[in-house]
């Protein structure tokens, strides 16, 4: 199904999809298996960070970044996040849109 330029496996009908209040950036990141925990507490310590998650699979952590605009976004992961002593490696996600089911039908 094709909902504006864009294909999606569900309806429109049964999702609202809006422009995100904020940008927000999902990071997955691999690190040193023996240096997990200060890694977790660096990354704590970003400005806008929102999630700390250690995953399974062929990442080691995911995290969900929030800041006031996509340049900020863009500064703190090139400058403070891949500072971050034993961070291997990083993919990055930016959202530009969020889908979500409908909480009323309308």
């Amino acid at each position: 199904m094709t909902f504006g330029s864009s294909q999606y496996l569900i309806s429109p009908i049964d999702i609202s999809i809006s422009k995100l209040a904020m940008p927000t950036a999902y990071v997955l990141i691999n690190c040193d298996s023996n240096r997990k925990v200060p890694v977790i507490n660096e990354l704590r310590e970003l400005p806008g960070m929102k999630v700390v998650e250690e995953i399974h699979g062929a990442y080691d952590m995911l995290i969900k970044l929030e800041q006031g605009s996509v340049e900020e976004l863009k500064e703190t992961i090139k400058w403070r996040l891949k500072k971050i002593p034993d961070i291997k490696s990083t993919v990055t996600l930016i959202a530009i849109e969020q889908a979500s089911k409908k909480s009323t039908p309308f």
